[in-house]
Order: structure tokens, then sequence, then C-alpha cells
């Protein structure tokens, strides 16, 4: 309950928002705060009304006019509205003024000029400038044109009435909830209206990020991002939180390319955190280069706001090299396969596109070589089964490595088959083929054994050993007496020999491909130099130095020191390296040429300058216009590494809307048509890719994402299911019964149709009113079919926002009729003219001797029944229907007597009831009365001299 407050200080008026009156002294400023008590619902009273007082209980002192005592107002709010309770001592003075709708109920958010209510004030037409606000408002004006009551200047006045409308867009939640408007016609008269603005759900907003709610919001993620850590957050708001609204999110569409139908994304449906969910895996090398999310923020009312999220996949080199597998992990060869020789090629494939493989073995292995690069597996060493050092089966553990160091492991075995072999003597001895005789002399005279001259021995091609048989005989003696023996002669081993190249390793001039890129400590190749010196051992050398490879001393292999980029202008694309192989004690050597030639990887997916585009067109613009020229590059140096192609990916809706010629990306033959179903679910846009391919092995791409939206073009008419609507309605409707809803639609995407009465016989004051948002029809004012059985109402439908930028000029518009009957209803009792009758009668009258004139204005006269209820004595009177109304009529003459005269009564007060509705409702019928005095007189009785006087009385139904 709100306090009250007499005093006789000045009063001063205003409403800002919720109204506050309050009683200040004469030096009250305007700026003055509300007093203690107040809460920030109550607004201060600047606005002082200026003139005499005119009204009782004003109160006049010596200091000048004073005003009644004011009255303290607050608010008491609910939930949904608030409301004010006043409570005042000063007496009410009723204004003459009529306002049809008051209190007016304003949804928050409906459009500058809503009709709200209007006052008619019939004492006070022809008056100018009669109506005024007693307080000064910011929120509503008149508009003197159109009648209607707008907002922030003063009243004008078009006759006796005025109309309120709004001009400003309310908010519930921010703006006040409650306006008086104190409408004062310059006297005693004056009314309240009351302005309650409503809550309406409204839709979460987006916007919190511009680029997301535009369609335009990227990121970028590897393509290892962990599952179910956080993306993107949607961020939408809801204003209509505080009354427990939720807002749940959800993924409307998914999208991904040039690969379609992955599901790898979700959202939480509360936390509104897009994430990896794992349906499907986020993979680079399957396809998955982006992906398009439509994400949707939902309200429990079903409002929405939706926005696009593009997220751009990063390639990680995530994958391991896999090989490709010998039947049986085994690989077989003869015993005797000569030493250089090929054994087999291993190979691995990696699924990542820019990824090179490197070979290596897991152990070191002496039978056999690797090439790092191309997997070539040669032979080092004899594989004879005859030396028993040698097995039959080697197993080989083989590892592939990728750029980024993932690997993995083959293992198989070397099976080595035995073949038939020829003997072989111990080559040590000679076997006749040298004779020790031809290579050692002896002096007969003194048995020295010496080296001749013929034939150089060679302790790695001749025989170790020589056995010389000798024999001894006496010198003087004749006889055949002798002694022999044999002596061994080993020959030793000499370092004379130089080191010397082997094919197939090492071809004189002969040059290696390497790939640019390759990591540090890869292998290039092994040098093969032997020394026919037994026993000696070989080593190599770089002459000179050399920033790029080194060799290993012993292993003779040369390897990557540091890495190589073709497309880097400071890195020669060959080289030509010297080396030495020398023994072991460097006594002897050979030098040697090997040149390597920088082969060109594609290792460079082709740059665009741009990689999203947004392009905004409208909906008729020519085939063949020009959309986009992309411009794109490729670092690699050679071809067709850096060849560049372009290719369009669309869907099935785009496909003939847009066509890509090299790199021009175009209009199709198929017109842009933003008056469809399915692309207003696209939220008419376009999403285009374009794959930037190179010519390589393996193919790099680079995707183009181009999102083209269709600016609307309002072009259509509002469609309704008919152009005239009618409707009944009875004619004792309460105000605001629903009489009809007119239906009309819009072809174009977004149907935001406004219904507004233009025209017809409405009444005065106007009848029916329309819910410009719904098209439904209400009850104004009370009906009354006779006075009009039927109403015509022009209604124009306008199209109001279909348009990118909206104008009203240009705004499109249909024309509907509406017919409404009222329907009749016995509201109307019988009335007899005149109510009360008095006649004088001979006795002697025997015909109907007068009649009544009742009538009914919903019923026929036929509809009408008659009946005597009280005053019929002895049933004197009846009523004869010959003709309607019926008349009064004798039933038969009175008693008479010759001396006596009349000996019936000579005076009868007939009380008549009247009945509508004669075959219809008995609940339904209304019924009058009418009195009839009747003074008979004997017909020997003298006419009286005065006449007959008729009294009208009232009668009550």
């Amino acid at each position: 309950m709100a306090d009250v407050v007499d005093s006789e200080d000045l009063a001063e008026i205003s409403v800002t928002g919720l109204l506050t009156l309050r009683s200040v002294s004469e030096d009250f400023t305007n700026k003055e705060e509300v007093p203690d008590g107040g809460n920030a619902d109550t607004a201060v009273i600047s606005e002082s009304l200026d003139r005499q007082p005119k009204e009782p209980g004003e109160v006049k002192t010596d200091e000048g006019p004073r005003l009644q005592p004011s009255v303290w107002i607050k608010s008491e709010c609910d939930e949904k509205v608030k409301s004010f309770s006043v409570i005042s001592s000063v007496p009410y003075i009723a204004a003459n003024i009529q306002v049809l709708i008051n209190p007016v109920n304003l949804p928050e958010n409906m459009l500058p000029g809503t009709q709200l209510s209007r006052a008619y004030g019939k004492d006070i037409a022809g008056k100018a400038d009669v109506y005024h606000f007693m307080n000064k408002t910011k929120d509503f004006i008149t508009d003197c044109t159109s009648q209607h009551l707008v907002h922030n200047q003063a009243f004008c006045t078009v006759g006796p009435q005025f109309w309120c409308n709004s001009t400003k867009i309310f908010n519930y939640e921010i703006d006040p909830r409650s306006f008086l408007l104190i409408v004062d016609t310059g006297g005693p008269m004056r009314c309240v209206l009351t302005v309650y603005i409503t809550d309406v759900p409204e839709p979460p907003d987006c916007t919190a990020d511009p680029q997301f709610s535009s369609g335009s919001a990227t990121l970028e993620v590897d393509e290892d991002y962990p599952l179910f850590q956080s993306v993107y957050r949607v961020m939408a708001t809801n204003k209509d939180s505080a009354k427990g609204d939720k807002v749940m999110y959800t993924i409307e569409t998914q999208l991904s390319g040039p690969k379609k139908g992955a599901k790898t994304f979700g959202v939480d449906p509360v936390s509104d955190v897009v994430s990896l969910r794992g349906a499907d895996l986020l993979d680079f090398d399957a396809g998955y280069h982006v992906f398009q999310l439509a994400l949707r923020a939902t309200d429990t009312t079903g409002l929405f706001c939706q926005g696009t999220l593009i997220i751009t996949i990063r390639n990680v080199n995530d994958e391991k090299p896999q090989f490709d597998a010998f039947p049986l992990d085994s690989i077989n060869v003869t015993e005797n396969k000569p030493v250089g020789e090929i054994i087999v090629r291993v190979k691995a494939t990696d699924r990542d596109e820019d990824s090179s493989i490197t070979y290596s073995f897991k152990t070191q292995q002496a039978m056999f070589d690797l090439d790092s690069f191309t997997g070539i597996i040669t032979l080092l060493r004899p594989l004879n089964l005859d030396n028993p050092n040698n097995t039959k089966a080697y197993p080989l553990g083989i590892e592939a490595r990728d750029n980024e160091n993932n690997t993995s492991t083959y293992m198989c075995i070397v099976s080595v088959k035995n073949v038939d072999d020829p003997v072989i003597c111990d080559s040590s001895f000679s076997t006749g083929a040298v004779d020790a005789t031809t290579c050692f002399a002896l002096d007969p005279r003194n048995g020295v054994i010496s080296k001749t001259s013929k034939l150089l021995l060679d302790y790695e091609t001749d025989p170790k050993h020589f056995q010389i048989v000798i024999a001894v005989r006496n010198r003087g003696n004749r006889t055949l007496e002798s002694r022999v023996g044999i002596i061994t002669i080993n020959i030793q081993n000499v370092n004379d020999e130089s080191p010397i190249l082997t094919r197939p390793i090492y071809i004189p001039d002969a040059s290696i491909n390497i790939y640019e890129k390759l990591l540090v400590r890869t292998k290039l190749v092994k040098l093969t130099a032997t020394d026919r010196d037994i026993g000696d051992s070989v080593h190599y050398e770089f002459i000179g130095t050399q920033k790029e490879f080194s060799i290993n001393e012993d292993s003779r292999e040369v390897t990557v020191t540091y890495p190589s980029d073709y497309e880097d202008a400071t890195t020669p694309h060959s080289w030509v390296l010297y080396f030495r192989a020398y023994d072991n004690e460097r006594v002897h050597s050979t030098t040697g040429r090997l040149t390597a030639i920088l082969q060109d990887l594609n290792d460079n997916p082709s740059q665009c300058t741009q990689n999203i585009y947004i392009i905004e067109l409208p909906k008729h613009i020519p085939v063949e216009t020009l959309l986009v020229s992309q411009t794109c590059t490729d670092k690699d140096g050679t071809e067709p590494n850096n060849n560049i192609t372009y290719h369009l990916i669309t869907d099935t809706f785009s496909n003939e809307a847009f066509t890509l010629t090299n790199n021009e990306l175009k209009i199709g033959l198929t017109h842009l048509d933003y008056d469809n179903a399915i692309f207003a679910g696209m939220q008419f846009k376009y999403t285009l890719f374009v794959r930037v391919c190179d010519g390589g092995n393996p193919v790099l791409s680079t995707i183009i994402t181009i999102i083209i939206r269709v600016r609307r073009i309002n072009e259509l008419n509002p469609i309704g299911t008919t152009s005239t609507f009618t409707f009944s309605i009875l004619e004792n409707s309460p105000t605001d019964t629903l009489v009809g809803k007119i239906s009309f639609t819009d072809a174009d995407p977004l149907n935001n149709i406004k219904y507004t009465i233009v025209g017809g016989n409405f009444g005065k004051p106007p009848k029916f009113y329309i819910e410009a948002d719904t098209g439904m029809i209400k009850l104004l004012n009370s009906l009354d079919r006779e006075v009009e059985p039927q109403y015509k109402i022009a209604v124009r439908i306008t199209d109001l926002d279909n348009d990118a930028i909206p104008d009203p000029l240009k705004q499109r518009s249909s024309t509907a009729q509406v017919i409404i009957n009222v329907l009749k209803m016995n509201d109307e009792p019988p009335v007899c003219n005149p109510p009360h009758l008095e006649i004088r009668i001979y006795s002697i009258i025997q015909i109907p001797f007068i009649q009544l004139n009742c009538s009914d204005k919903d019923s026929p006269q036929e509809e009408l029944s008659y009946s005597i209820g009280r005053g019929n004595t002895n049933y004197q009177f009846t009523l004869w229907r010959g003709v309607d109304p019926p008349s009064l009529a004798t039933t038969q003459t009175f008693q008479y007597d010759v001396f006596q005269g009349i000996q019936d009564p000579v005076t009868f007060q007939l009380l008549i009831e009247v009945t509508d509705e004669l075959s219809g409702n008995k609940a339904s019928q209304l019924s009058a009365t009418t009195t009839v005095i009747i003074h008979v007189f004997s017909w020997t009785t003298m006419q009286p001299t005065s006449a007959t006087k008729t009294t009208t009385t009232t009668v009550s139904t």
C-alpha cells in the first residue's frame, strides 16, 4: 500500500518512466533527488502545473494559488508488469473523456507507429487545443495529420479526439515498464491513460563475436588436436535468462571439404563449447582440410540466433611410414650371387603429403648394404656356404624414417640357397701352373737358392708357398749315392698395392641424385674400394672442405651434414666431390670424383594471396559476372612441382550457379534464387571451396574458402488465401472479442508482414481494431445490430523489411476487404406506446374498442405474444388478433338492470404482458407490460363533458 502525504506546499508533477507524485516547497529544483524511501522504480517529478485552482478542494492563501494536497504514488511490481497503486485524499472529479483502451499493454520491441489507444471527448468538440499533458513526457507525441499520439511533443487537437501511438522501440529489460499520461482538457475534466510495457520472448544474441554472427568466424587447428578440448565458444547472450529462460546450443549443419561427410565436431548443449567429439577422426591426409559449422543457440521458446564457424585444419606429420611386405617376409638368393649386385629393394609409403623417407639397418650388417634413399639392398661379401663363417639365413631389421622422425621397423630374412660348386684346391700351394724353377734358381756349386728375374712374385695372386726338392751328391764321387731334401719357401706379403675403386657404387664421372631437405646424417652412398694387399684395409676422406657432406673414414658412407633447400638461392644445385681412398699407412692412395645433383622435392604447397573471400551479391547478377580472380604461386623451383591448377568444389545446390575457369570464379548459367526454402536454410549464402593443386608427386594442395551472400530484393507482394474475408460476430459480444483473422504470406524469404486498417465503414467511434503483427481483428466497442447490421473494412498488408536496406517508400503491400456481419441477439424488450391507456366505453359495446401499439426492435410483430395478466374480472375482456398488434374487445355484454343500472364493475384496470421471441428460447425471452384502464358507462348515461385523459407511466420489465 502506498504512503499518503498531505501538504499545502506547491505540487510539481512529471512522468519520466515510472511515476511519483510528491509535495515539495517552492524552492524545489528540477534536479532534486528522490526522498528517502524511494526506490529504483521511482522517477522524480519535475514539471510544475502552472494554472489557477479551479476544482473543489484546492487551497488558496495570501501567497498565491495552491493546488490540492499532493499524493505519493509508489510502484507495486510483479514479475511481468509494473503497475501503480494511487491513494489520494483529494476528491476525484470524473472526466467526460472516453479512453477506448485503458490501460494499454504494449509489447516490447514493437516498431514505432504502433497504435495504442484513442481518447474522445464529445463535450469539447470544436474547441482548439483543448488536450494537454499535465505531465510532459519524452515518449509520446501527437500526429495531427493522422490523429495519432506519438511522442516527444505537445498534443494537437483534431476535433474532439486524439489517437495515441508509440514511436520508440521499448526494451522491457532496461526501459521503464509503465507510463501514466495525464490528459487535461483545460477545465475540470481530465483522464489518466496508463501504458504498460510487457515482456515478450526475445531470441538469443550471437553478436558477441561479430565475425561469427556475420558468417566469417575462422580459426585453424592441427589435425592432432586433442579430443574434448575447447576449439571455440559460441558466447550467445539471452536477455530473458533472468526469468529462467535457458539457451541450448546445437550444430545445425557440418560440412567438410574437399572430402565430405565427416562428423568430427560437436558442441556442448549447455556450456557452448565446440570441441572434437571423435565421431570421425580429424585426418588431414584423409581429405578433411576445412570444416564449416552452422552453430545455433536456441532458447526454450524456440527462438534462436545462428552463425557460421570455418575451421581450417593444419597438416601435421603424424603418420608412420608403412612398409610393403615381402611374401612370407622372406628374400631368397643363391650362394653364388656376385658381390655388388642388388639383392632386393624395400619400399615404404607415408600418408603425409609432404614427407620423404630414408632407410637404415637397425643393426650393422657386414654382408649387405642399404641405400638410405632408394631402399636398395646390395651384397657386400660372398654368400658361399662352403665358408664355415657364412650361414644360410640372415635376419634384417630395416627402419624407415620420415622428415619428423616418425619411424617404423620391418623384419625380413635373406635365405641363401646352396648350389653345386666345382672342386677347389688349396690356392696357397702351386698346382704346377707356376713351376718353382721358374721363380727360383739353385747354384750347384755352393747350394745357394736365389730368385730369378723371369717372373715377379705376387702374394695376392701367386702361390704363397713353394716346395723345392733338392738332391745333394759328392762332387768327385762318381757313385750314384746322394741325399734328397725338401725346402719350403714361404712368400711374405708386402704393401705394394694401391686401393682400387670398384663398381657398382663407384662409376667414374657418374653422378648421384639427392633430394632436398634430407635429414642430417642421412646416408647418400657407400663408396667401394679394394686393396689387393691381403690384410690391408682402405680408408676414405674428402679432398678439401665440404659443408654439406661428410664421409666416414672407415664405413665409407657419404652422409648429409647440412640440410639443403632447392628454393634457397644460396644453395647450389650440384656439387663435385673429390675424395681419396688410402691404405693403412697412407703408403698408397687413389682419388675419385663424385658428382651430387640436388633434386627438387614437391615440398611447398601453393600459396594464395587470400584464403577466405566473403562476397555479397544482388540476386539478379548477370551470368558470367567475374566474382573472384585468385592469385596463387608455388615456391617449388621446377616443373611439374610448381604447375598450379584450380578445382571448384561445390554441392548439388550450387553446382550450376558458379563456374571456375583457370583462376576466375564467375556466375554460372543458373541464376541466384533468393526465394528458395533450401537456400533459406543455408542462411542465404553459398559456401564454395577451390582446391589449388600443384603437379608434383605427391600432389600438394591449398583450400580457398569463398562465402557468397545473396542480398535480398523485395519483389513479391504479400498474398492471402483470398482477397475478401467474411466474419460474423454476435451483437452482445464483449470488447476485445476475436472477430476473425486474415492471413497473408510473403513468398520473399522473410515473412515480416504488418496489417493496418485503412478504410471502410468501421463505425463511429471505431468498432474494431486489428493487431498489426498477427492480422487478428478484435472488437473495440459494443455493437448493435439494429443500428448497423454489417461493416466493411479495408485492410492494407505491408511487407516491412524484405530489402537489405529497408525503405518505407518502396515497401510492397496488398489490400484485403473484410466484411463483418453482426448477428442478432434478443437484447431489446418490447415497447408499448403509450405504456398506460385509459378509455371509456358503453356497456353495450361488443366489438374491439382499442388497438394496442406495441413493437420490438429485434422481433417482428408476429413473434410477439400478448396476455391479460390481472384485472380481467369475470373474463370480461379478450385480445382480438385480427390485425397486429391486437385489440381489446369485450367477451359479453355487461349485466344490466333497468332500475339499478350496470351491475358489473364500472372500472377495469387491465395489466397486459407483451413477450417477444414467441417461438424462440424461453430463457432469452424479454417482456414488457402495459396498463389499460377501462371505464364502462350505461348506454343511457350522458356522455361526460370532459375529454378522455391519457396518462403515460413508466413500465419496468
